[in-house]
């Protein structure tokens, strides 16, 4: 497919926001907007506005961002597409979160569930449920979190979603330690070690290692936890996260 100018500048955007120059970035987003406009390209003059939306997100512009959200969802609307709308209402329950409002958080995964599951894509009803999970374990609801994250596996399993259902094992293992359930803990984060190997996801592997370590160590088996807490800081390491490499050796000698 041809590129548009329009095409060249979301693009440039896009390295602008990555190189740290901001406004710029904006200014990219707001010009591909109105070019998208002017040749009837809905779709991208809504990827343009969602892209314009992230920016203002994570720069603090919380209102602006979500003026943003709400003129792409709209676009999407026109053109039927469900699972971008869905994109979108967890985008906004992001922002919502971000703001400390958990019931409007909660309502717009909701909204996102309905769309999602209209238009059939178990892995974002995956990703929905997870992040409702989370908010039942932040409120210190862990079993609800638990069901939760139980429906996320189900649905990252139905869409081969290797990832996702990784990440979701890790959690719940992480939820069944502080539950004080050491053995379920063990058996969940070690599916995921596995799903992450196969997937080659090294820093995914090296976060779960480190909660391997310490499930053994709650078990007692501290020389084993101790070498899990070492492997991990070495795989930090060959991902080039020296913060998670130093905190994991530091936690291996107190172990």
């Amino acid at each position: 497919m041809t590129r548009t100018e329009a095409d060249i500048v979301l693009d440039e955007a896009e390295t602008l926001w990555l190189s740290g120059e901001k406004q710029r970035a904006r200014e990219c987003c707001l010009r591909a907007r109105l070019l998208y406009h002017e040749t009837g390209d809905p779709q991208g003059e809504a990827d343009a506005l969602t892209r314009m939306g992230d920016i203002e997100a994570e720069t603090g512009h919380g209102n602006a961002a979500r003026e943003a959200y709400v003129e792409a969802r709209q676009l999407h609307a026109r053109g039927g597409d469900q699972r971008e709308q869905g994109g979108i209402l967890v985008r906004l329950a992001h922002l919502s979160q971000r703001e400390g409002d958990e019931p409007g958080a909660r309502s717009f995964y909701q909204s996102a569930l309905d769309l999602y599951q209209a238009a059939g894509d178990w892995s974002g009803l995956g990703h929905v449920h997870r992040a409702l999970g989370h908010l039942d374990r932040d409120c210190g609801a862990q079993d609800k979190a638990l069901d939760r994250y139980r429906e996320a596996l189900a649905c990252y399993r139905r869409s081969s979603d290797t990832l996702g259902e990784a990440g979701t094992l890790k959690v719940m293992a992480a939820v069944q330690l502080a539950l004080g359930h050491a053995d379920k803990a063990r058996t969940e984060c070690d599916e995921a070690l596995g799903l992450m190997r196969q997937a080659g996801d090294l820093l995914g592997e090296a976060k779960a290692t480190r909660l391997m370590a310490r499930i053994l160590a709650a078990e007692g088996r501290r020389d084993e936890a101790r070498k899990s807490m070492h492997a991990a800081a070495k795989m930090f390491a060959r991902a080039g996260d020296v913060a998670s490499h130093d905190g994991a050796e530091a936690e291996a000698r107190e172990m």
